[in-house]
């Protein structure tokens, strides 16, 4: 198992220059989830906290270990400050009854669909840990769509994969993809079919914005 790092300073670069693309960029049609500096900032804060878990080799996807999860979603959302931690507790509180306590959904769906296809090669994984994570009922009640970017993120760099990383020129064929995903229920047994294809579009997806730069090898990454 590889378990390479980040590389952080070109995905900070990469976030600015979305950050500073022009609005007919970002605002896409139909978008619940729009990207503004604040969100990027802190989706900055996501990909270190991806990195701290792939220095740590925490194995995130394993029962017990479900709190790093949840903690990227808080990441995105509500920063990292104390101060933001108070502000945001009543969130912070229901999101946690979000992931944690709905029969069928949340965490235990997710767990559920990870033991039945955790063979699937790397990339096919990633792009089944996105849709799950967007299509409904979401993983969490914000934020799914950056937070599956950075589980996705976490699943190729622990296989030596670049992760995801959505760049300006990548951003409106991701938004695009991730409406997509999110109208369909991944608990219904009739969205099987489409279910898997929205899995295959993300896999093409993920092999075509792969960029080598935001990866850091294994032993590259053990001198910093």
């Amino acid at each position: 198992m590889a378990w390479d790092r980040l590389n952080l300073p070109e995905i900070d670069a990469a976030l600015a220059e979305l950050a500073a693309a022009p609005r007919a960029v970002l605002d896409v049609a139909g978008s619940d989830e729009p990207m503004t500096t604040d969100g990027l900032r802190r989706l900055g804060e996501g990909y270190r906290y991806v990195d701290a878990l792939l220095a740590e080799r925490n194995e995130t996807f394993r029962y017990g270990a479900s709190a790093a999860i949840l903690e990227v979603n808080h990441r995105v959302l509500c920063g990292v400050t104390p101060e933001r931690r108070r502000e945001f507790a009543d969130h912070i509180a229901e999101t946690e009854r979000w992931f944690y306590d709905r029969p069928g959904a949340g965490i235990a769906a997710l767990f559920a669909w990870l033991q039945r296809h955790r063979t699937r090669p790397p990339l096919a994984l990633a792009a089944g840990v996105f849709v799950q994570t967007v299509s409904r009922p979401q993983l969490f009640i914000e934020g799914n769509g950056r937070s599956a970017c950075l589980l996705a993120s976490y699943v190729l760099a622990r296989a030596g994969l670049p992760p995801l990383v959505v760049t300006a020129e990548h951003y409106p064929a991701y938004r695009v993809l991730a409406e997509r995903c999110s109208v369909l229920d991944h608990t219904s047994l009739t969205s099987a079919f489409a279910l898997s294809g929205a899995v295959s579009r993300v896999s093409g997806f993920l092999a075509q914005c792969s960029d080598p730069r935001f990866l850091c090898t294994s032993k590259a990454a053990q001198i910093r």
